[in-house]
Formats: C-alpha cells, sequence, structure tokens
C-alpha cells in the first residue's frame, strides 16, 4: 500500500506539470501574437513602398509623356518645326541687320537692300564703290564694307543656302588691254567679289557662285548718266535655306 507521503508527492509532481504546460502554452500564444505583430507591419509596410513606387512610375511617365497644346491647331495649317521657325528668324534678322548697317553708316546713296518673299534678300552695291571705271580689281576703300558683309553672313549663316553675285555693267562697250567685252567685265567682278569673301569667311566655298550678266539686266534707262550708273552694279542675291 502507498503511504500519505507518497499520494502527495504524486500529486505535487502533476501539478508541476500542469504549470509547466500552462506556462508554455502561454509562450507560444505570445511569440504567435508577435510573429502575426510583425508579420502585420512587414505587410503595411510592403505597401507603402509599393504605393510610394507606383506614384513615382506615374510622376515619371507624366514627365516623359508628349506634352500636347491644350489649344486646336487652325484647320489646314501645321505647326512649324522649330528648327526651321529658327532658320526663318535668323534669316530675317540678317535682312534686317544688313538694313540697319546701310542706315547707320549713310550708304543708302550706293547700297540698297530689299526683302524678295520669306526666301530671298538682295544687297545691291554701286559698282564704283568697289572698281574703279572699266576695272575689276577690288578698291582697298572697299575691303571694311565686305568685311562687314562677310561678318554679317557668316553670323547667320545657318539660315543661309547660297550666296549668289552677280556683276552687271552699263551698255556702252569696252575694249581694253584685259577685258574684250562687257561680259568678261561683269564676270571677273562677280569672281573678285566671291574670291574675297570666301577668303575672309567662315562660310563654305559651295555656299557661293559667281556670274556675269554684262549689260543685259538693266535696272535703268541708259541713255543718262544717272542710269548708267544704276546699271553698274554688283548684286548679292541671298537664299535662306528650305
Amino acid at each position: 500500500m502507498r503511504s500519505k507521503f507518497s499520494e502527495l508527492e504524486d500529486e505535487q509532481d502533476d501539478g508541476d506539470e500542469a504549470d509547466w504546460k500552462d506556462s508554455y502554452s502561454d509562450l507560444m500564444t505570445d511569440l504567435l501574437a508577435v510573429f502575426v505583430l510583425l508579420l502585420s507591419f512587414a505587410m503595411l509596410n510592403q505597401a507603402a513602398i509599393s504605393t510610394r513606387a507606383k506614384a513615382a512610375q506615374k510622376e515619371n511617365m507624366v514627365d516623359l509623356a508628349p506634352k500636347i497644346s491644350i489649344f486646336p491647331e487652325q484647320e489646314g495649317v501645321l505647326p512649324a518645326q522649330d528648327g526651321l521657325q529658327f532658320e526663318e528668324d535668323d534669316f530675317n534678322e540678317l535682312y534686317e541687320s544688313i538694313k540697319e548697317y546701310i542706315n547707320v553708316e549713310g550708304l543708302s546713296k550706293n547700297l540698297n537692300v530689299t526683302k524678295q518673299g520669306n526666301d530671298q534678300i538682295l544687297l545691291r552695291v554701286a559698282a564704283s564703290v568697289f572698281f574703279e571705271s572699266g576695272s575689276a580689281d577690288i578698291n582697298t576703300n572697299a575691303e571694311p564694307l565686305l568685311d562687314r558683309i562677310s561678318d554679317m553672313l557668316v553670323k547667320y549663316k545657318k539660315s543661309i543656302k547660297i550666296v549668289r553675285i552677280e556683276g552687271h555693267t552699263d551698255d556702252r562697250p569696252i575694249k581694253n588691254s584685259k577685258y574684250d567685252s562687257n561680259w568678261e567685265l561683269s564676270a571677273s567682278r562677280a569672281v573678285n567679289v566671291l574670291r574675297r569673301i570666301v577668303e575672309i569667311s567662315q562660310l563654305e566655298p559651295e555656299q557661293f557662285s559667281a556670274v556675269g550678266y554684262s549689260e543685259f539686266y538693266p535696272i535703268a534707262e541708259n541713255d543718262t548718266v544717272a542710269g548708267r550708273a544704276k546699271n553698274r552694279r554688283v548684286d548679292f542675291f541671298i537664299e535662306s535655306v528650305d
């Protein structure tokens, strides 16, 4: 038979085991609760990161999206390309620069500039500014003028397609040791002006051409001194890029 002491010892052992199981169960419950909390925090953090990433991506897509005008284009009118618009503006500025130079320097008696449409400038210079009578050699005192013309052409060179230099004479026949006709005189004058500008200019040679028209394109009557003086000229036809 078991003693009362042994029964009491068994009861104590059962109690200790029950307490240990309860403590273990409570610990597992607490750990599970902590784990659930950590998992919740992690999920919330991940959601926040994902939201920020989507917002940033959307913002970047907005920045990269093409800018669309809210103003409708006029029917049948296409928007001008920026590059072409800049070139057209430069060509207009070239015209205004030449006109201002002529006015400021008081050269309107011998120089004249006109705009012909949107794509051509005509600078007309009296032949007496560049040459002596019957000669195609450029006067030394005309070199500053050619230098200034060159400077303006270089400044707006991106808007220039070609510069055509034309020599013109009056209808009086010429025959000297250098030139047998007005054809040769007018052509030599145009070529010498071209050569001088190409030498001092940063423009490419292929942007120039020279031609002599002799007396066959007059702008005034040849029966007066004043008329013949107008016909003796060098024309600069400056053509813009397409």
